[in-house]
Order: structure tokens, then sequence, then C-alpha cells
């Protein structure tokens, strides 16, 4: 996990999710270090709690695992969190690689997207940690499986936008709860780590 870089995560009783990866692992002394987030009260919701339960997906498994007495400390000249080392994990195998998380309904995010010269918009439904994500668009647009969609802008009004890159994986048609037929398109976030934790980071901190 650590050498993966893999994305660590964490639900505090506040209903902030914290979001870190692993920075090291000291399997004699007997703890771990965890990146701060981006998020401050996230950060100060660990490091007041006594134990920490951490989930991550590592290559095609889900894993949990329960650490102890989270405390400030420092990795290579940088803050970060100290805590203690698991005495077990916990594995599954996914039939998905991971959850998805949904959008809340009163915070829409809109995404405007262009295919050859043809622009039109849609609004993101989900996106998991692995940057499989939803959108829900016109059902008279023309995209099918491995339709490549490129500089698509994310936006919501309280955030900067910013720009993905999506391959469709799948479109099907659903009716809406207003009875409104639509396109619903499953689509694989394509580009660098930075650019998905930016994304994870819209839904899950910001929009929470």
């Amino acid at each position: 996990m650590v050498r993966d870089g893999d994305a660590v995560t964490a639900n505090l009783p506040t209903q902030v999710l914290f979001l870190s990866n692993l920075l090291y692992v000291e399997p004699v002394r007997g703890y771990l270090r965890l990146a701060y987030s981006t998020n401050k009260s996230a950060n100060s919701a660990v490091l007041a709690a006594r134990t920490l339960t951490l989930r991550c997906n590592h290559r095609g498994a889900q894993f949990a695992f329960t650490t102890d007495k989270p405390q400030q400390a420092a990795h290579s000249g940088q803050p970060c969190i100290q805590c203690g080392l698991p005495t077990a994990m916990l594995g599954m195998q996914q039939r998905r690689a991971q959850a998805r998380i949904q959008v809340p309904a009163q915070a829409p995010v809109d995404c405007d997207l262009r295919m050859n010269l043809q622009s039109f918009a849609a609004q993101v439904v989900d996106v998991s940690l692995d940057g499989i994500g939803t959108l829900v668009s016109d059902p008279t647009i023309p995209l099918c499986s491995g339709t490549r969609l490129e500089r698509a802008r994310i936006r919501h009004p309280q955030c900067e936008p910013f720009f993905v890159d999506l391959e469709v994986r799948y479109v099907s048609r659903v009716t809406l709860p207003n009875g409104e037929r639509a396109s619903r398109i499953g689509c694989q976030v394509l580009g660098s780590r930075e650019v998905l934790e930016e994304l994870i980071r819209l839904f899950i901190i910001d929009l929470a």
C-alpha cells in the first residue's frame, strides 16, 4: 500500500471523511505514519480520536484495519500523523473495486462534455475511489462504449472548475424520478492520481 500510494480513508464521528495515504510502516517499533488530509477538520478529528479504522482498496481487494493513539509526528521533514501498528487486518475481494460515493441531492455537480464538434451537459451522479463515475445526460447524445471525452469540465458553484479526460464504459437508458428519460453513462476517469484525488476530494470532502 505504501509503495503503490493507495488512498486510505477513515469515517469519523464528526461525519467527515478523512482521505490520506500511508507514508511509512515501522514493524519493529510498531507504528505507521499517515499523510495529513487537505481537510483541517478531518485532521483534527483524527488526532482527537482514541482509535481509527482505516480502509484501503489495494490491487482489487478492500482492506480494513484499526490503529490507535494517533498523534502529530514528522516524516522526511514534513508533518504527518503517527498511529500504532494494527495487530490484524481484514481483507475482502470485491466484485467492484470500490463502493460508489453518491453526490448529495443538494449538491449537484455538473460536467460540460465535448465530442468532436458537439458539446453537451451532464450531471455527475456518483464516483468511486478508483475513478469509476456515473453521469446522467440527454438520451439523444450518440455515445457508446469506448468513446473518449477529453477535457470534460467538472464544476460546482462552490468550487473552482477543473478538467478531466473520461472514457465511456457503458451507456444505458433510464427514467428519472420526474418521469423524464435520460442516458446513464458509466465512465473511467483518465489521467494522473492528482487529478483523481481532486475529483474524489470534491465529492467526499467539499460536498459532504
